[in-house]
């Protein structure tokens, strides 16, 4: 799943935001170089990566695009999930998304204080990308900015009628999903 999944499974299960964002930059074992709220964060990143790439839903929808996006299928899933959430929100959050996503940047900050600041500082702009999920425009900076991360050329950012096109298969697949990731990481479970 993409970021805004990611911060709203770690409200549901009161663990870091700043672990979330951390856990795409952190490989390999944790230590005690991070607090141990982080750790936990990151713990909880790599449990919803892990049941959700293993999810039907998810493989599901990973086989619905042909080459040469369906290198990039994973990618584009967890975008797209992210879009669908949006459209779905009430059925997620209780409060509106611009004020879940001020929230998020805020925490994000507030825990690991150099993600406002060096090569962090990207995460002052993270409450619009999280808003941006509502729109063509923000999906496609979510398509961007990952198609200028991979090391190779690809097609990731020409993903958007794709993504368009498979919306409601998208929107009917979400629910399960969701559900099977609120359990996995329901408040103290272990992440493991």
């Amino acid at each position: 799943m993409n970021l805004l999944a990611h911060f709203l499974l770690a409200e549901y299960s009161q663990t870091s935001y700043a672990g979330q964002v951390l856990g795409d930059m952190i490989k390999g074992r944790l230590d005690d170089r991070l607090p141990a709220s982080i750790r936990l964060g990151i713990t909880l990143h790599r449990r919803i990566d892990s049941v959700s790439d293993d999810h039907p839903a998810h493989r599901a929808m990973r086989a619905r695009f042909s080459p040469p996006f369906r290198r990039y299928a994973g990618i584009l899933v967890d975008i797209a999930f992210d879009a669908s959430i949006v459209r779905a929100w009430p059925d997620y959050a209780d409060q509106p998304l611009d004020a879940f996503a001020a929230n998020a940047q805020r925490r994000v900050i507030q825990e690991w204080p150099d993600a406002a600041s060096g090569d962090g500082g990207r995460m002052s702009g993270l409450a619009g990308v999280l808003s941006g999920y509502a729109r063509d425009d923000g999906i496609q900076r979510a398509l961007d900015s990952v198609a200028a991360r991979l090391r190779r050329a690809n097609p990731v950012a020409e993903a958007l009628p794709l993504i368009r096109a498979e919306s409601t298969a998208f929107d009917n697949a979400l629910p399960e999903l969701m559900e099977d990731l609120r359990a996995a990481v329901r408040v103290g479970s272990r992440f493991e």
